[in-house]
């Protein structure tokens, strides 16, 4: 019974979407918009060169391909051949005369006397303040062509101040090596000392004392053990020679 009112059911729902159905729009009789039509129209008229192979314009296409190498290179040794090439500035040698003046020429002698009496006084001096003098009376010395040279006090204060540090120097070098020979004596001095009672102090013997006294112990024992071996061999050679013979065994 259920099985057949089932199938009553689907005939009747079948019948009744049968008669609420409607039948699909008909496409075939539709026409499509103006405008749409108007703008394709449009567009193929616009490119519709495209579509055209047969163009009037043809370019020329150079189908080889520059060495741009080469040409670089090429480039560059015209700009070489072309590049201006300038002589350098050669400076001419010239003389200057005013060491000539009459005037200069007096100054200068009488700045010679002053230095040579200067340096008279200045021959027991250090070898700093020596070369110094030197070239002040080198420079002095020169020929009249040359500008005179004159000493100032900030020349001879800084002459003096440096040989007053030169022989500050020296006599704090003198010390530092006093004192390091000093320094260097009082320590082996105090090392000797504290040596001398440490081995005086240790119970222990020095190594060298110990191999020697081991040495002679095992020389010792190893006379002792030749001597007991000497022994016992004199003994089994007196009982070898003391034993009977066999028939004397046999015998008996």
């Amino acid at each position: 019974e259920a099985e057949l009112y089932r199938e009553i059911r689907i005939q009747m729902r079948a019948k009744d979407l049968l008669e609420s159905s409607v039948a699909p729009i008909d496409t075939t009789n539709c026409r499509r918009e103006p405008q749409a039509r108007t703008a394709t129209k449009t567009k193929q008229e616009r490119l519709g060169f495209l579509q055209d192979t047969s163009f009037s314009f043809k370019p020329r296409i150079n189908p080889t391909i520059p060495d741009f190498e080469g040409l670089y290179w090429a480039f560059q040794r015209e700009a070489v051949r072309r590049r201006e090439i300038k002589e350098a500035t050669r400076n001419k040698p010239f003389k200057l005369r005013t060491s000539n003046l009459r005037g200069r020429q007096r100054q200068a002698n009488d700045k010679i006397k002053v230095r040579r009496l200067n340096t008279s006084d200045s021959q027991q001096l250090s070898k700093v303040s020596v070369q110094k003098s030197h070239s002040l009376t080198g420079l002095s010395s020169l020929s009249s062509n040359t500008l005179p040279v004159h000493i100032t006090d900030a020349t001879r204060k800084r002459e003096s101040a440096i040989r007053y540090s030169q022989d500050n120097k020296n006599e704090g070098d003198k010390e530092g090596t006093y004192w390091l020979e000093k320094q260097k004596k009082k320590c082996q001095a105090i090392q000797k000392s504290v040596n001398s009672r440490a081995k005086a102090l240790d119970p222990h013997k020095s190594l060298e004392e110990t191999h020697k006294e081991k040495l002679k112990q095992n020389w010792q024992n190893m006379r002792e053990r030749t001597k007991e071996y000497r022994k016992e061999l004199e003994e089994m050679q007196l009982r070898v020679k003391n034993r009977p013979y066999l028939f004397e065994q046999v015998t008996k």
